[in-house]
């Protein structure tokens, strides 16, 4: 990852069009950017947590928002455009990944100016507000956008798939057994859009490895983030544009101060602060930050393929809920199952067996949302890297 100051990004964004869409989190990636053009300082709570305000630093509420009705609904629309004389950045509200209203943007980019760079991601909307369970909509949904991507933007385009960052169960306007299995459906929908985005040459952020280890930074909802995890996907972004035109990515000069934290950040743990300003006080100052390689060789954040030519069509069904197939698997890839095998006999284990599934040999603890799937031993390789 780059060290990329505001005049870095303004340089490297002249004269360009970026198109964002995606849910409320791609809203808040929009916000930073726009930020980070502007004055290169940090969001605060209120500009983190409004939606469809009229203005929001000087840009413009296209459409929807609170020109419109207010709601939480499959329907509810936001078009924000901010514009300047050499920087043009669009955000588009998405509640699915593929719809009558994504033919409309697809319209517009035909009509109006067409993206130089297209930031898009939605998955959280599409796997627990259709009631579909098995994710096939989601994943004929994801072809038929990456088709249509590539007939109406131009080829010098560059699309970038953000992966979904992890996600807990506790927004309560969830159904039960959705909340329960959001982050293993997140998990599975994220492979799948990763191997179709690699089927038809989009290129590919896993933005949940990159915030595997960056959950003090998430907000009380355990879905949304606060100021710092935002800043870190701006950088992020930023390194895989710059490199993916060619552009050199700056670094850290030696000895530049580090930039501080809010004075108040978005979160649900307390005693938060800038993670590299914890470290220098720790006294790692000089160790390096990550560095951000494009896409086809190995990194660690990126979806790696050894064959482009695979095809996920005919993968097994995911087995129904809660214990059972692709939810037992959290981030594996799908596979055939294993045959039975005989693990020896326990002639006292029934008296142990509160579940009908799964006989164990104690209770099953009902997980509060913290704990990350990456800490739960794993039978098989994962596919996502």
């Amino acid at each position: 990852m780059g060290y990329f100051s505001m005049e870095h990004a303004q340089q490297l964004l002249h004269n360009k069009y970026v198109a964002i869409l995606g849910d409320s989190i791609q809203r808040s990636v929009y916000k930073d950017l726009v930020k980070f053009l502007q004055d290169g300082s940090y969001l605060t709570e209120i500009q983190l947590k409004c939606k469809g305000e009229k203005t929001f630093l000087k840009d413009t509420l296209v459409e929807g928002g609170v020109l419109d009705e207010m709601h939480n609904g499959v329907t509810y629309r936001e078009v924000r455009q901010y514009s300047t004389d050499h920087h043009l950045v669009r955000f588009y509200f998405l509640t699915r990944i593929y719809s009558d209203y994504m033919e409309s943007i697809l319209s517009d980019f035909k009509a109006d100016y067409k993206p130089d760079v297209l930031i898009i991601n939605s998955c959280i909307w599409d796997v627990n507000r259709y009631n579909d369970i098995q994710l096939r909509e989601y994943r004929s949904n994801l072809e038929t956008l990456f088709s249509r991507l590539r007939e109406v933007l131009n080829p010098e385009c560059l699309i970038i798939w953000n992966m979904t960052m992890p996600v807990g169960f506790r927004d309560t306007e969830m159904p039960e057994y959705v909340k329960h299995n959001l982050r293993w459906d997140v998990i599975d929908g994220n492979f799948y859009s990763a191997t179709f985005a690699n089927l038809y040459n989009v290129d590919v952020i896993d933005m949940h490895y990159h915030f595997r280890l960056e959950l003090p930074n998430r907000c009380r909802d355990a879905v949304h983030w606060n100021q710092l995890a935002h800043r870190k996907c701006t950088q992020i972004l930023l390194s895989h544009i710059a490199k993916a035109w060619g552009v050199e990515v700056p670094q850290k000069p030696q000895g530049a101060s580090i930039s501080r934290a809010p004075s108040r950040v978005v979160t649900w743990r307390s005693g938060n602060a800038d993670p590299f300003e914890k470290g220098r006080a720790l006294g790692r100052g000089n160790c390096q930050r990550e560095k951000l390689p494009l896409i086809g060789s190995y990194c660690p954040g990126y979806t790696s393929f050894d064959e482009r030519s695979q095809d996920i069509r005919g993968a097994p069904s995911r087995g129904p809920y809660p214990f059972q197939g692709m939810n037992m698997m959290m981030n594996f890839a799908p596979h055939q199952p294993f045959p039975p095998m005989n693990f020896g006999y326990f002639p006292d284990y029934k008296q142990f067996n509160d579940h009908p599934i799964l006989p164990m040999r104690r209770p099953i603890k009902q997980r509060d949302g913290r704990i990350h799937p990456y800490r739960i031993p794993a039978p098989l390789p994962s596919r996502i890297y």
